[in-house]
């Protein structure tokens, strides 16, 4: 009998579809040690109270030990060092008291009534985007590249004042897979460090232009800031605004992508939503569960602890399993059933404790304003796709690169 390990994680099968692979696990020990992932063995977390637990506790590190510049080897590129820096000075892998400081000077445009300003905004750009989409004529088109990818872009690019005709994919996918760190992340990684300069060396451009002053945009702010000494430097600077553009787009575009996957694949949970949009918002919890987009963090263990029934170790490694939480039967009765009337789904999708997503309001507006223009405006939508769905293959990001959808 094979022996039971989450790197199967990183095989095809498995990565389109780890929930089988997470309940095994789970069943075997939601807090299952697994010696051949991580550095040298790791925790696999994936039972909901534990992954809660886990998640709250502030005895767990979010640092990576080796995003240290430190660690590169004499004669490396210096702009993989400055990469490296970058990665290590981001606010999701930052701990106390730099962390509070990051995230006081991040979140005032993701606060409740800068969002609610947006709705109207965010609105007409997804009609404008499906209006284009339907346009060509042909009776089909991508629902990611012509939507699910281009209206939390052009949503979040608006906010942090970027232009919108850059092409930043190649530069996030180079950033989400340092921050996956698998196998094949590992291979690549002085390429991957390599892209990740480019894409600082772009944000240092912008931030040079807002030197004196006159730009209505979160960058503009956020350039203030470090001028009045609130970054460390402007790597950090640098590294938080790549960051914010990159989990924002990313995360907010897979889980468009799934959540219209799932609802065309169930026609009696579309057609009832197609009737009246208005329940998305209600609904939209529970598709957040299903299937996240963001499906796993990390931690590091700061002093001995217990978690569930272990005793961990200082510099324990722990990889919690979001998508594996939000599957635990102890929590949701029936969780591989996709249902629209589940009540007090409290998803660990947007995370918990002070890593809590910062952009989760205006994601949860941007995700469901997708669905309710796509409902409203697709007419008569079905999926043109024959088996396996293109879809990332980092295990840390889950979710659709194409998603053909015919209409008529």
């Amino acid at each position: 009998m094979a022996e039971l390990t989450m790197k199967q994680i990183y095989t095809e099968a498995d990565t389109d579809d780890p929930y089988p692979l997470f309940r095994r696990i789970r069943e075997a020990d939601p807090v299952y040690w697994d010696p051949h992932m991580g550095d040298d063995g790791a925790w696999m977390v994936t039972g909901y109270a534990e992954a809660m637990s886990a998640l709250m506790d502030t005895r767990l590190s979010a640092k990576r030990p080796h995003w240290n510049p430190e660690v590169l080897p004499d004669g490396a590129e210096p702009g993989h060092r400055t990469a490296l820096a970058a990665l290590d000075g981001q606010v999701v892998v930052a701990d106390p008291p730099e962390h509070t400081r990051l995230r006081r000077h991040l979140n005032r445009p993701f606060l409740p009534r800068p969002v609610h300003d947006m709705t109207d905004r965010v609105a007409k750009i997804a009609r404008h985007l499906i209006e284009s989409a339907l346009s060509n004529g042909t009776g089909e088109f991508d629902a990611m590249g012509e939507y699910g990818f281009t209206l939390p872009a052009t949503s979040l690019g608006r906010v942090l004042g970027i232009p919108l005709d850059q092409d930043y994919i190649p530069w996030m996918l180079s950033l989400g897979q340092l921050i996956d760190d698998g196998p094949v992340s590992r291979e690549r990684t002085p390429k991957l460090l390599g892209s990740v300069h480019e894409y600082l060396e772009f944000f240092r451009g912008q931030v040079a232009q807002r030197r004196d002053g006159g730009y209505d945009d979160l960058m503009q702010t956020l350039a203030d800031a470090y001028t009045d000494g609130e970054f460390a430097d402007e790597t950090e600077l640098h590294a938080n605004l790549a960051f914010l553009l990159t989990a924002g787009q990313i995360s907010t575009a897979h889980q468009i992508g799934s959540s219209l996957l799932h609802l065309l694949r169930r026609p009696e949970i579309y057609e009832r939503l197609r009737a009246d949009p208005g329940l998305v918002p209600a609904v939209s919890p529970e598709l957040l569960r299903y299937d996240a987009s963001v499906q796993l963090t990390k931690r590091r263990v700061r002093e001995p602890l217990r978690l569930g029934d272990h005793d961990l170790r200082a510099g324990d490694e722990i990889y919690v399993w979001i998508g594996a939480a939000n599957r635990d039967p102890a929590r949701f009765p029936d969780p591989d059933v996709l249902d629209p009337d589940r009540e007090n789904v409290t998803h660990l999708s947007f995370g918990r404790g002070i890593h809590f997503c910062l952009g989760a309001q205006l994601g949860k507006l941007v995700h469901d304003t997708a669905l309710q223009t796509f409902l409203d405006r697709v007419p008569h939508p079905r999926l043109l796709v024959d088996g396996r769905v293109h879809r990332s293959t980092m295990p840390t990001f889950r979710g659709p690169y194409l998603l053909p959808v015919g209409y008529r």
